[in-house]
């Protein structure tokens, strides 16, 4: 009897709208982006982690313009929504 070699699991491919949102919201993290190409499960723990409703104390007073807090907002809810596209692409979900 011969054996057929053991296939490895294949990685979930996440959509391309995921990953480039992913990479538009987090440009610096490129362990974020491998986990984005790679389709990586682990992604939707560090998109839960890293994304916050709230805009850290020291950008606020960074700030020089409302059209900066502006910004720092629609980036923090730009991360959220990132998050929630990960739930709906969960490669766990059934």
């Amino acid at each position: 009897m011969i054996r057929e070699p053991i296939k490895k699991k294949l990685a979930m491919a996440y959509s391309e709208k995921l990953i480039k949102e992913v990479k538009a919201c987090y440009p610096d993290y490129e362990k974020m982006h491998q986990l984005a190409d790679e389709g990586s499960v682990w992604l939707g723990r560090y998109l839960d982690d890293s994304s916050s409703m709230s805009i850290h104390a020291e950008r606020i007073l960074a700030a020089t313009s409302l059209h900066e807090l502006k910004e720092e907002a629609g980036l923090a809810i730009r991360k959220r929504e990132c998050y929630k596209m990960w739930c709906n692409e969960d490669p766990r979900r059934v």
